[in-house]
């Protein structure tokens, strides 16, 4: 992995008021409205019209009341990601809930009937498939990196939480790992070409890099990161700051471990574990 310019994005000024939140900075605000406005986080189960074939589309998620701590790549453990992103049963149409029923341009409803109808009920059923279709369809319609970013975020929190419990499992950590590495690459692109205004949230955005590039197993790239982050942890205030210096600390360590639902799990070694094959149902004749 090629470790981005650190230079480029150490602020030399601090401003008096920022952004608290990574999230929130890396999702555009319209990402940030659609979320907060689509009854995802209080229970709404009001139906919403797919814009390509009017079926009716419910989220079908759960909230994720694990831990009352936010996690070192920013996920918090009691928000419902999984009901942000909703899916059409019948065409496999993806979309933030808020927006769901805005109408669709004419080639990408080609493109979701030709593309992603086989999978559609699966992902109107499965918050993971779900997410791979939205994910898709932002990039195919050139949406905001920004936007992109949030998504694809968002989708590594859900795979989190296929781990089992108190445990992990290879191939979800491959998901895990794939994903959070594309997240790291486009971040260090809008960190390059539209970097946040705000000082805070620009140093919001190079610890997400950092911590990332931590979990997925290159420490080399991520101490020096991190330690940049800490030395700013002022202006990135108790809770990032805090974040941010015990994530250098292991990164020094060479330390790749996470904490998920109360326990600790190494995501790197176990995304490079290799798949046990399965047993025989009967023994080998000699």
């Amino acid at each position: 992995m090629t470790s981005p310019d650190r230079s480029t994005f150490i602020p030399s000024v601090r401003p008096n008021s920022l952004r608290a939140l990574a999230v929130a900075a890396i999702a555009t605000g319209s990402v940030v409205t659609a979320a907060a406005g689509s009854g995802a986080d209080n229970g709404d189960r009001a139906a919403l019209l797919c814009p390509i074939d009017r079926a009716p589309t419910l989220p079908v998620g759960v909230d994720g009341k694990f831990s009352p701590t936010r996690y070192s790549d920013l996920e918090e453990p009691t928000r419902a990601y999984s009901n942000l992103v909703v899916a059409c049963p019948k065409c496999g149409y993806a979309a933030w809930a808020g927006s769901f029923s805005a109408p669709v341009e004419a080639d990408l409803e080609a493109w979701v009937k030709a593309s992603l109808a086989a999978t559609a009920r699966r992902a109107a059923e499965d918050p993971v498939w779900a997410y791979r279709h939205h994910v898709q369809i932002l990039q195919r319609r050139g949406a905001p990196l920004r936007e992109r970013i949030g998504a694809q975020l968002f989708y590594s929190y859900v795979l989190k939480r296929r781990r089992p419990a108190g445990g992990s499992e290879p191939a979800v950590e491959r998901d895990i790992l794939a994903v959070r590495k594309e997240v790291i690459a486009m971040l260090a692109t809008a960190l390059r070409d539209e970097p946040p205004a705000n000082v805070r949230a620009r140093l919001e955005w190079l610890y997400l890099v950092g911590e990332l590039t931590r979990l997925v197993g290159d420490t080399d790239h991520a101490a020096p990161i991190l330690a940049d982050c800490c030395k700013e942890r002022e202006t990135l205030g108790a809770t990032m700051g805090k974040l941010a210096c015990d994530a250098a600390d292991r990164a020094q360590r060479k330390d790749t471990f996470e904490e998920y639902r109360g326990g600790m799990i190494n995501p790197s070694a176990a995304a490079a574990a290799a798949v046990r094959p399965a047993e025989p149902a009967t023994p080998a004749a000699p």
